[in-house]
């Protein structure tokens, strides 16, 4: 079914539906499947043994490189532990590891007495041979804007570097555009992955889509997206945007 023009949305398996895509066109996917930690999920099976969870990431991982241009990259989101193990899965469906990203983000929930706070995952870059990169696309922020120094360079024109962590606050059911789904993604953060890897005009992948924010992405910078998920109730989610 289709949404905004030259974009896609589809409902059903991932593996699927995207072997179904008509050769390589993806430049860019963002990849932020169940996290396999016992999540209430409707339609999918959160618990799975770890061999199995690993068989069934490395064969979307398979079916995405496939439906990838050249230089195209794909960026998995994950907690730090399973991301590292699934390494070992991406690169056997045929992925490099670019870089490997730290996502912070602040919160009060869930504090462990046995073990540091979860407060982090990754975005794990992969890429299909050398990618396209356009790393200026996103530019980091002064820590001190004020400062008369860094006013001048500003004036200049210039802006540091975005670092390889990123503090970016989750997109709580408070946050301005949540739609009532869980673990959805903040904007900033897969703004990031797609300006730096894209162009206007690419089509950007995501086959367990959510809520969106990939497509809030893709239409306000003007590229497509390709989207998939198996919760037939994204589709209402999706036409909202």
């Amino acid at each position: 079914m289709n949404g905004h023009k030259y974009t896609t949305f589809q409902i059903g398996d991932s593996e699927e539906n995207i072997q179904q895509i008509p050769g390589e066109m993806i430049q860019s996917w963002i990849f932020d499947p169940p996290y396999n930690v016992g999540f209430k999920y409707e339609n999918v099976k959160d618990n799975l043994s770890d061999n199995q969870y690993n068989a069934w990431m490395m064969r979307v991982a398979r079916s995405m490189y496939d439906k990838t241009l050249e230089g195209g990259s794909c960026f998995l989101i994950h907690y730090p532990l399973q991301a590292a193990r699934l390494l070992h899965c991406f690169e056997a469906a045929g992925w490099n590891v670019h870089q490997w990203v730290t996502w912070i983000y602040p919160h009060n929930m869930g504090m462990s007495k046995k073990r540091f706070t979860q407060g982090s995952r990754v975005v794990v870059w992969f890429s299909k041979g050398e990618p396209y990169v356009d790393i200026k696309a996103v530019p980091g922020v002064f820590k001190n804007p004020n400062d008369k120094r860094i006013k001048q360079r500003i004036a200049e024109g210039h802006s540091p570097a975005l670092m390889d962590w990123w503090q970016i606050n989750l997109r709580k059911n408070t946050s301005k555009g949540h739609r009532g789904y869980a673990n959805q993604l903040p904007i900033e953060l897969v703004k990031r992955c797609i300006l730096t890897t894209t162009k206007e005009g690419d089509i950007v992948g995501d086959c367990m889509a959510g809520s969106g924010t990939t497509l809030e992405v893709t239409v306000q910078f003007g590229r497509y997206a390709w989207l998939n998920d198996i919760n037939s109730k994204c589709l209402e989610l999706w036409e909202g945007i």
